[in-house]
């Protein structure tokens, strides 16, 4: 029985949104824009998809504050491209839950 709550419970958390914080390498307009090529970077040379919504996520980046140095991103788990993209380029990041 506890084991069917605890499951449970962790598929109902999976369906909260989550909160990326990553650092930028460079404060201000530079940092977003290095971070913008850095994803576009990793996108190509791993043979992954461009997201349709590419434009989108551009314009949110750019437009995201600067907190600390950090940039929080919505994202839906703690295994997403994005964490993965953060990893391998070397991005100091968080994932946290939001409140």
């Amino acid at each position: 029985m506890a084991q069917e709550v605890k499951e449970e419970f962790e598929y109902e958390e999976s369906v909260f949104h989550k909160k990326l914080k990553i650092k930028l390498k460079e404060g201000g307009k530079g940092g977003r824009i290095l971070f913008l090529k850095d994803y576009l970077e990793y996108l190509i040379t791993n043979n992954k998809t461009i997201p349709p919504d590419f434009p989108t996520f551009v314009r949110e980046i750019m437009g995201l504050d600067d907190r600390g140095g950090f940039i929080h991103i919505r994202i839906w788990h703690e295994k997403s491209e994005l964490v993965e993209f953060a990893i391998s380029k070397n991005y100091e990041y968080r994932v946290e839950h939001y409140d």
